[in-house]
């Protein structure tokens, strides 16, 4: 209808409740980075290093770190929008984007519903269960069945997901009009109700339910085995009560971030019978929508600090890593000082250089006689007898007894002077 309009591009002045929905969701996108950065930084060494914590949980922990930083890359267009008032965006852009936010239903719930059966695995079953719940290859296997079993359900999305374009004021005397753009999810009805029924039950209910029921058998599995075994119970109490603090913590961020999010999924077609004036409706669906973005932050540094082996394991990590740094530093510098000191003996500043000598013959008298010193060696060409060099190529006067070189003392060459300045240079090395 406006083909041969011009088109303006909408512009949104960046100000009221806008402003402080978009720094609400600046703020904890900037720590969903921190801490997912920070989370991988513990993480990431120890997938590698032995330590005690299984590495299935530690792989769980890492693909969820990678998960949420994903999706905070994807909130970033979202604070665009937002700023923009408009879709800058290509709809391939807004395709990659509404993908990776219908992911974050599925993956952070389905990780954590993972943790959660690897941690009843690991404590109270056999063996043979507990090693293999624990191994690298079960979680690999366990995350990739997970992806494939998402982007299965995910279909609807790359199906109906298109950036909607709205004609606003039309100019019929300049042909202009207004033009913006929407990124937005708008599938038929029915596949709406049956894609938000499916992914309630697969990414809010079952893993609700699993997360509560294997974290809570943990406690009474040990409890069961305190009173068969003479465990300290002041230790096994400890144990519970920290259990139980991860599991009502765990809960109680599920459900506060993802209950709101899919009672509003299934009824924001009955919000308009609550009479609620245009911009509160969306101020309440940005905050709704909020929700589980903070869920990205608080899942990995949960499971992150109220573990006390991955704490551990990374402070001896860290530790190993300084003591290497300072080995191979040390050995750099000892390398470099070898190196200089072969340069300096196999090219001396002067290769021969004549000097004088004192004769000292066998009455007791000294007489100067003239000599050569070759690489720190004194000889004379008249006869063997004893000397006393004072060459200048030599670094200190040297006696020669038959054809011997040795040093006399330091106290009969040198002036105090010079003693109390070569004592002050060597306890200055001592401090270096």
């Amino acid at each position: 209808d406006y083909f041969n309009y011009t088109k303006i591009q909408f512009k949104l002045n960046f100000q009221g409740y806008r402003q402080y929905v978009a720094y609400t969701y600046i703020g904890f996108n900037v720590v969903g980075f921190v801490v997912n950065t920070w989370v991988m930084y513990v993480i990431a060494p120890l997938l590698l290093a032995p330590s005690k914590v299984p590495k299935s949980i530690l792989f769980y922990i890492f693909s969820l770190c990678i998960a949420d930083l994903l999706i905070m890359f994807a909130m970033l267009l979202l604070i665009i929008e937002l700023v923009m008032g408009t879709w800058t965006f290509s709809s391939a852009a807004c395709t990659a984007y509404l993908a990776v936010d219908a992911m974050n239903k599925f993956i952070a719930p389905i990780i954590v519903f993972l943790i959660s059966r690897a941690c009843y695995q690991t404590v109270c079953l056999d063996k043979q269960a507990s090693e293999r719940a624990a191994g690298l290859r079960y979680a690999i296997v366990q995350v990739v069945a997970a992806l494939v079993f998402v982007g299965f359900l995910l279909w609807p999305v790359f199906a109906y997901a298109q950036v909607y374009t709205f004609y606003l004021n039309p100019n019929n005397v300049t042909n202009e009009v207004t033009v913006m753009h929407k990124c937005s999810f708008l599938p038929p009805t029915e596949v709406e109700f049956w894609f938000n029924l499916i992914a309630c039950v697969t990414s809010y209910a079952i893993p609700l339910f699993g997360i509560i029921y294997w974290y809570v058998s943990v406690p009474f599995f040990l409890k069961r085995r305190a009173i068969r075994s003479l465990v300290n119970n002041n230790s096994m109490d400890a144990a519970m009560k920290k259990v139980i603090t991860t599991v009502i913590l765990l809960a109680g961020i599920y459900v506060v971030c993802w209950s709101p999010y899919w009672f509003n999924m299934f009824a924001h077609r009955f919000w308009s019978f609550l009479s609620l004036e245009k911009r509160t409706f969306v101020i309440v669906s940005y905050l709704i929508h909020l929700l589980p973005y903070i869920s990205c932050s608080a899942y990995p540094l949960i499971f992150t600090v109220m573990n006390r082996g991955i704490r551990v394991a990374h402070a001896k990590v860290v530790q190993d890593h300084k003591r290497k740094f300072k080995y191979m530093t040390g050995e750099a510098s000892n390398t470099i000082r070898n190196a200089t000191s072969a340069l300096r003996s196999q090219f001396p500043s002067k290769a021969a250089s004549r000097g004088s000598f004192l004769e000292v013959s066998q009455d007791g008298c000294v007489r100067k006689t003239s000599g050569l010193s070759i690489n720190g060696r004194c000889k004379n060409d008249s006869m063997l007898s004893s000397k006393i060099s004072m060459s200048s190529d030599c670094e200190k006067a040297q006696v020669r007894v038959n054809g011997g070189v040795i040093s006399p003392p330091l106290q009969s060459q040198r002036s105090p002077e010079t003693m109390s300045a070569e004592a002050e240079s060597g306890e200055s090395e001592t401090l270096l």
